[in-house]
């Protein structure tokens, strides 16, 4: 016992730990006197002369006091047993509240971010003036339509939400046949819709240019939406047409 009093106050007084205890005077009526530094935490274990004294001593003691003694390291709960006997339990400092933080986590791999909706409005774009001009010069504009179709709509991956800006009896296209015969023209694919005169080689005028002008683009996650209106300039004429869009 002597031995491991006396490892305590070396520990408190190389520390110089700041410490409080608590007790009452004999016979008082007051409340408990506050006493603060290491004189206090001294005069605590100083007073313990006896294993009686040490016992009533620490069973006196209020639990904070304990909890600071214990959590300073200037008893240990080995020595808070000893005082105590067999039937004490050594008190257990409360655990220190988690600090709230505000992090921003980072941008998972398979977010979809506004280069990568501006990029794709960038190649639907190029496809729609590169068909155009390959069925202008005399090319094969079905299998460029074909290529850009694989490349920029989700046929065969996914459902594909599409209504076309000028079709009316059939106003949706959920399969990659039907939307081809909206964009090349009924008369280039198998059962193709008369209504369709061929949207991405403007009914044989073709496109010269093609600019998107974007109202709001929303991000959400692994999905994105675009609205607003973009410009088609006839490659044979010149005209100018305005049309609203929404994509996804």
């Amino acid at each position: 016992m002597r031995v491991i009093f006396t490892l305590a106050v070396a520990t408190l007084a190389s520390a110089q730990l700041s410490l409080r205890s608590v007790r009452r005077a004999p016979g008082s009526r007051h409340a408990p006197r506050m006493e603060y530094g290491r004189g206090a935490a001294r005069d605590f274990l100083g007073a313990m002369t006896s294993r009686r004294s040490r016992r009533a001593e620490v069973q006196a003691a209020d639990p904070d006091t304990l909890l600071t003694l214990v959590g300073a390291g200037v008893i240990g709960a080995g020595a808070m047993k000893l005082l105590g006997g067999d039937n004490a339990v050594a008190p257990v400092p409360a655990a220190p509240k988690p600090i709230a933080k505000m992090t921003v986590g980072p941008v998972k791999a398979s977010d979809v971010t506004k280069a990568e909706v501006l990029d794709a409005q960038r190649k639907w774009a190029d496809a729609i003036k590169s068909i155009s001009r390959v069925y202008l010069n005399g090319g094969d504009y079905v299998k460029t339509a074909s290529n850009a179709a694989a490349e920029l709509y989700g046929y065969g991956k996914s459902k594909v939400l599409f209504k076309p800006t000028k079709a009316a009896e059939f106003p949706f296209r959920p399969t990659g046949e039907e939307a081809m015969s909206y964009f090349v023209g009924n008369d280039a694919v198998t059962n193709g819709y008369k209504e369709d005169a061929g949207f991405a080689i403007n009914g044989g005028k073709g496109w010269s240019d093609v600019v998107f002008d974007n109202h709001e683009i929303d991000l959400n996650g692994n999905t994105a939406v675009a609205m607003g209106s973009y410009v088609f300039t006839c490659a044979t004429t010149g005209k100018e047409t305005r049309v609203e869009y929404t994509f996804g």
